[in-house]
């Protein structure tokens, strides 16, 4: 299996749709019922999923089986069978992919590369210049080069609006406070360790003239018992000098000890220890309050320094650089647009073809025309047409009949097909006849490559289905049938209100 395929619908709960199954055939499935009967509500609950405007039911349920032919690793989900469901209640809407909730936006994106439904407006968003110009990348590869573009034109933008909102001088003058500021932090080289230490030292400090006090008269009157001593010594006996000199050795030791003291005392420098804490405290009057808001506060004139310098060598280089983008930007900007114009010139191949099975003789062009550069590249391309040769090219909303921009809008969808599921809303509405037949011929041929879902009113179309599905109302119930070969039959003469065409089963 190479496409996306849709192998189940499952509506829990959707307006009057009660636990009811879906199975769809790889081919061509078609819905067929009487005026009323909700054919289209079951694309409606997978445009929900496809993120296209939100039901007015309050409260539904539902979910799709789909084979993936590509993996999604970002979302973890892997090639193969997956499920999609919706579950709205109490005025919130949840998204989940395999059990696993999931943002809208991601899950219509994720189904949005594989599932496409058209409807009878589906002529709207070929009027939209983004939606041509994404067709055309997408038929032309261009994913690489509109990378590329993208990321210059968002630096580009960059350098723009830095120039707009930006003033050389104003930012010259910051980077010159920020420097001071910076360099008047970093002369202190300030440590919270350090702080502490020095708080601790200065009020030791501070008894330092009370401490050099008593240890001056402690030293005053060591001397003075020395003093006593000798004169002991040479009074008493001399069995009393053995006792004496102890004594003496005493005094003197405690004497060398006083004056070592003494010599640390003298060696602090209070002055020194005060012009420190000063320098602490001007800092944190400035950047503070405290010592831990001056380093948070340093740290980020750091980084905002080297912001205003990257800013302020992005200004004054910004001429060169925005030439140099400018060339760059011309260059891609040129080969996006031959790039797309040839892919525009595939599209239209294909549009004669589908649209000379569909028995028209319509002309549909692309044109493009040179705006100011923006995201897309410098391209706006508008889609024109014509259905009477004497009529000009015109928008396609104004050039033909309901019936006839139905078979044109038709055979663009077929001519941009890349693969996947293709579902068609009533695309058939004012077509009839043989022109039916060659709509029906159309379709059928398409489900041979792709799967394709068709709502229709057409026999000629029903005829054609792989399966066929009935879908049916009584009163506050609904029924999606899929019919056997008899009931087909019934549904197509119902359909017809003749028998003839039934030959083509």
């Amino acid at each position: 299996m190479k496409t996306a395929e849709i192998f189940s619908l499952h509506l829990h709960d959707y307006l009057y749709f009660k636990d009811v199954d879906v199975y769809f055939s790889s081919g061509l499935n078609v819905f067929t019922g009487e005026t009323g009967a909700g054919k289209s509500l079951l694309l409606d609950v997978i445009g929900i999923l496809l993120g296209y405007g939100n039901t007015k039911i309050d409260n539904y349920s539902a979910e799709i089986v789909i084979h993936l032919p590509e993996s999604y690793p970002d979302y973890e989900i892997v090639e193969g069978e997956n499920v999609f469901s919706v579950l709205r209640k109490n005025g919130r809407t949840t998204f989940k992919i395999n059990g696993k909730v999931f943002p809208k936006n991601i899950v219509s994106k994720v189904l949005g590369n594989h599932i496409s439904i058209h409807r009878q407006n589906s002529h709207i968003k070929f009027l939209e210049p983004n939606f041509l110009l994404g067709v055309l990348d997408q038929i032309g590869d261009n994913k690489t080069l509109l990378r590329d573009f993208r990321k210059r034109y968002e630096e580009y933008k960059k350098i723009q609006e830095i120039l707009n909102s930006e003033n050389l001088e104003i930012l010259e003058k910051r980077k010159e406070d920020l420097e001071y500021q910076i360099n008047e932090i970093e002369a202190v080289k300030p440590d919270l360790q350090e702080e502490y230490e020095l708080n601790e030292k200065y009020q030791s400090a501070l008894n330092f003239q009370q401490l050099l006090a008593n240890f001056n008269e402690a030293l005053e009157t060591g001397q003075k018992i020395n003093e006593y001593l000798w004169n002991l010594k040479k009074i008493l006996p001399e069995k009393y000098t053995s006792f004496l000199d102890t004594a003496l050795d005493v005094v003197v030791t405690l004497n060398l000890e006083i004056e070592k003291e003494l010599s640390d005392i003298e060696e602090l420098d209070i002055t020194q220890i005060e012009e420190r804490i000063w320098a602490y405290n001007n800092l944190k009057r400035k950047y503070g309050p405290t010592l831990e808001d001056v380093l948070e506060n340093y740290s980020n004139m750091k980084k905002e320094y080297e912001n205003i310098m990257e800013r302020i060598e992005v200004l004054r280089n910004s001429e060169s650089k925005l030439m140099s983008l400018e060339k760059e930007l011309k260059d891609l900007g040129k080969k996006l647009t031959e790039k797309r114009k040839k892919a525009s010139e595939k599209i239209l191949k294909k549009f004669r073809n589908h649209l000379k099975d569909l028995s028209m003789t319509a002309k549909v062009d692309f044109i493009f025309k040179s705006i100011e550069m923006t995201g897309h590249g410098f391209d706006k391309v508008e889609l024109v047409g014509q259905t009477v040769k004497s009529q000009k090219m015109q928008p396609l909303r104004s050039i033909a009949s309901g019936g006839e921009l139905s078979r044109i809008m038709l055979a663009l969808e077929l001519s941009i097909a890349s693969g996947g599921v293709l579902i068609f809303d009533e695309v058939d509405t004012g077509i009839g006849g043989e022109t039916g037949n060659k709509l029906a011929e159309k379709l059928k041929e398409v489900s041979e490559n792709y799967q394709v879902i068709v709502v229709t009113h057409l026999p000629q179309v029903a005829v054609r289905a792989n399966k066929h599905f009935a879908v049916i109302r009584n009163e506050d119930s609904g029924e999606i049938k899929e019919l056997d070969e008899k009931e087909r039959k019934t549904e197509i003469k119902r359909m017809l209100g003749s028998e003839d065409v039934l030959n083509h089963i």
